[in-house]
């Protein structure tokens, strides 16, 4: 039996020194998905964006859904009663190896995070060799043991299923080299019965943000290199399509209401070394594991900083993930449009909001992140705002512009000395 073991435990060596990246591949010159716009994929034949007719955000009807799920996340018992004293909100991972590993570099990046909310709880709910055909059927032998693990890790945490209000979905399937269309569609099949389970599983869940996978063009397996890490993308893309189109599977208000809101977290692919608009590239092998597949500790923190940026920043996680607070009811569903910038940022002395909406007598607050207004401007009107630094310590802030009690936009300031 020893002798056996020894045997096998030589194998794992030998094929770990032998096995590494295909750093050669460094693109396989697809386009990401943010970068097609209105341009239509050749790989997939349909339009590109995150969201549908090309946009990288959701369209206003979904968007203000959105917003009013973050409005009434709260800080629950564990028996998902409201409890503002010793309640919890409860983030958590679900998906496969790469999940855990980047939620696991993410938890204590988050909570070493000065501005993030006390009273959020994160919990690595992902599992390595459990993918999406297996934690979508309950015939499979492995289903129990994932969901079983799931609760475990929540009870060690200290919180139940009932506290749970935020899931962070990242999930794929082995594709060892099978039909490239079979496995995009069956993804899609899985993740919306994924996305029941969640429902079912916690019933006080509200938001779900979809992730990809990174670049799979470094992998030396047939377990999942291109063009199916590509295409994991866009079926996450259709998915929450499909959702905003009014699939019934896919329903999140309501007393039928079979799943959560779902919008895209943080899209992670882009062509290996050839960078997308936003800069992000995939490096081989400083961002890799020996398989390809697997990221690095660095490629892990390089998500886990994608998502805390995310989170501390997007309209509809910043309620809940930042500050310090159990109500979240402010009034953020009444949003107007997402489609702002700011520039320079970082800056030292001044900068400019830029709006796509025309606002009228709004207000500008700028907050800390403990969520204390360090600036406030009111009266304003048009799509310019110059925001002069005055005396406020450099640090991170956040800028929200309202009007009539209404939300143009909420963006992250960064001032620099």
């Amino acid at each position: 039996m020893k002798t056996s073991y020894t045997i096998l435990l030589s194998f794992l060596i030998i094929g770990i020194v032998f096995s590494q990246p295909n750093c050669v591949q460094t693109s396989v010159g697809y386009i990401p998905i943010i970068d097609l716009g209105t341009g239509i994929s050749p790989q997939t034949g349909k339009m590109g964006g995150l969201y549908p007719n090309g946009h990288n955000f959701p369209p206003p009807v979904h968007r203000a859904a959105g917003l009013s799920f973050t409005s009434q996340v709260q800080c629950l018992d564990k028996n998902g009663n409201a409890d503002a004293v010793n309640g919890r909100i409860v983030w958590m991972s679900i998906g496969v190896s790469n999940t855990t590993q980047e939620t696991q570099q993410f938890i204590p990046i988050a909570n070493a995070f000065p501005g993030k909310n006390p009273k959020l709880t994160l919990v690595d709910g992902a599992l390595g060799s459990h993918p999406a055909e297996v934690i979508s059927s309950p015939s499979d032998p492995e289903y129990t043991e994932y969901w079983d693990t799931v609760s475990a890790r929540l009870t060690a945490a200290g919180v139940t299923t009932n506290q749970v209000q935020v899931i962070w979905f990242k999930s794929a399937n082995p594709a060892e080299g099978g039909p490239i269309k079979a496995y995009h569609d069956s993804l899609i099949v899985q993740y919306k019965r994924i996305m029941n389970e969640i429902k079912t599983r916690f019933p006080n869940v509200k938001l779900c943000y979809m992730a990809s996978r990174s670049y799979g063009g470094y992998a030396s397996t047939a377990h999942n290199p291109e063009p199916y890490a590509y295409l994991q993308g866009w079926a996450v893309k259709q998915v929450i399509e499909d959702q905003i189109n009014g699939d019934a599977q896919l329903q999140y208000s309501g007393t039928g209401a079979n799943a959560p809101w779902l919008t895209y977290g943080i899209y992670l692919w882009a062509d290996g070394t050839t960078p997308r608009s936003d800069g992000l590239i995939w490096n081989c092998p400083t961002d890799y594991e020996f398989d390809g597949t697997h990221l690095s500790l660095i490629g892990e923190k390089k998500v886990a900083n994608l998502l805390l940026n995310f989170f501390s920043t997007n309209p509809t996680s910043t309620p809940w993930f930042m500050g310090n607070r159990c109500s979240l009811a402010t009034g953020i569903e009444n949003s107007i449009s997402n489609s702002s910038s700011v520039f320079p940022n970082p800056f030292s002395s001044q900068a400019t909001l830029q709006s796509d909406y025309f606002f009228k007598n709004a207000t500008l607050i700028v907050y800390n992140t403990f969520g204390q207004t360090v600036k406030e401007l009111k009266n304003i009107s048009g799509q310019t705002v110059f925001l002069s630094r005055d005396h406020i310590a450099s640090g991170l802030y956040f800028v929200k512009l309202t009007q009539d009690s209404k939300v143009i936009t909420v963006d992250k300031l960064v001032i620099i000395d």
